[in-house]
């Protein structure tokens, strides 16, 4: 899962940059935004279980614990973000490569 999120992390600004460009097409259609939205919830998941995997070993810390209990929430919250464009990306790909 660690990989995972190492390479996600670089390809994702590409996917919201795409993403965000068709969504901001008109007529786009209300599928890309349902499968958005359960595409973040997906993403939800993975940043609360992936959150482990982002964190450095205890003696790298700077941060209190009460600090880093509310970095596992921005993190899901950033996952979800992320993730909500992976449809709009694949979608605008397809119509603009198709």
């Amino acid at each position: 899962m660690a990989v995972f999120l190492w390479i996600f992390q670089f390809i994702s600004p590409i996917m919201i940059l795409f993403g965000g460009f068709y969504l901001l097409e008109d007529g786009v259609e209300p599928l890309v935004f349902i499968l958005g939205g359960v595409s973040a919830v997906i993403g939800l998941v993975v940043g609360i279980v992936g959150w482990g995997d982002t964190v450095p070993p205890r003696w790298f810390w700077i941060k209190s614990s009460t600090e880093l209990a509310g970095s596992r929430i921005m993190t899901a919250i950033g996952y979800a973000i992320q993730f909500f464009f992976i449809p709009a990306f694949v979608i605008g790909m397809i119509e603009y490569f198709g």
